[in-house]
């Protein structure tokens, strides 16, 4: 079924950069009344004054998703504002590099709480408003194609991304019926801060091993989804690769995966233990406001 947009509602969490920020920007110039929300309250009020310059209508709701009753206001705000919430894209993450056995199981639940906990409490609130309204609605879930393949050093990323992957897809069938769509979308790597300031414990740089996709053209992957709702979107050609060779042959991925551990290893014990840091996980990055 194809979805108007024109005219409706959309939340958008973690839109402050990268991927959110580009999606509010692109539903606006579609016709859709925009609900912005993040942790960084300028960013958030910057990002409205640019849509309503353009003529749009978009609402800034500053949100730290991990707090349930945050994200209960955050939709309450949009409703009592535009009336409903035809999309809700649940976009908002962090990201962590370490090893498992080094990772605090405080900074693992945090992790979760966000990525995952997120989009459950978001959903939570919009699924029953969308089935009393006329015309459903549409849910799209970011997850990553580490929600596909687990990769080392991100257990705790590539745990709360295949769970939104999982909780997505029983949704989506859970609402079929009642009018509401559920998609998942698996980007590779793309043009956001998430690794840059994400809690690095390797204490080395995080590597970009492709071309990253623009976050403009995610974004507009993003609100053709809104439009015309697909179970799963894999994007762009370094996550299409992962996904097709782990489906081809997933024991020579485990093993290519695996070899390199010791090799990354021995670069950790050369690196400079002061590139070690706590990132954004718990408030936003100081390099970011």
């Amino acid at each position: 079924m194809i979805r108007k947009l024109s005219g409706t509602t959309a939340v958008i969490t973690g839109a402050t950069s990268g991927i959110g920020r580009a999606t509010a920007l692109e539903f606006s110039r579609a016709g859709v009344s925009v609900v912005v929300a993040g942790r960084r309250e300028e960013r958030l009020q910057k990002l409205v004054a640019e849509i309503e310059t353009a003529g749009g209508q978009a609402l800034a709701v500053v949100t730290d998703v991990a707090v349930q009753s945050q994200v209960d206001h955050l939709i309450e705000n949009a409703v009592e504002r535009f009336g409903r919430v035809d999309t809700l894209v649940n976009n908002a993450g962090v990201g962590f590099a370490g090893r498992f056995d080094q990772m605090s199981l405080e900074d693992f639940r945090r992790l979760m709480d966000v990525n995952f906990w997120g989009a459950v409490y978001a959903s939570r609130a919009v699924v029953p408003r969308m089935k009393a309204q006329r015309g459903g609605g549409v849910i799209i879930n970011v997850s990553s194609i580490f929600g596909k393949r687990g990769v080392p050093f991100e257990t705790a990323y590539c745990a709360s991304k295949f769970a939104l992957a999982g909780f997505s897809e029983a949704l989506r069938a859970e609402l079929m019926s009642d009018g509401i769509d559920v998609s998942t979308i698996f980007p590779g790597a793309v043009e956001t801060e998430i690794f840059e300031s994400a809690p690095n414990q390797t204490g080395m740089e995080v590597p970009s091993f492709v071309p990253k996709f623009p976050a403009k053209a995610m974004a507009r992957i993003l609100v053709q989804t809104a439009r015309f709702p697909q179970p799963e979107v894999v994007m762009a050609l370094d996550a299409q690769a992962i996904n097709f060779f782990n489906a081809l042959a997933p024991g020579l991925m485990d093993l290519a995966l695996g070899w390199s551990v010791p090799f990354i290893e021995g670069m950790r014990r050369g690196a400079d233990s002061s590139k070690k840091n706590t990132g954004n996980l718990y408030q936003p990055s100081n390099k970011n406001q």
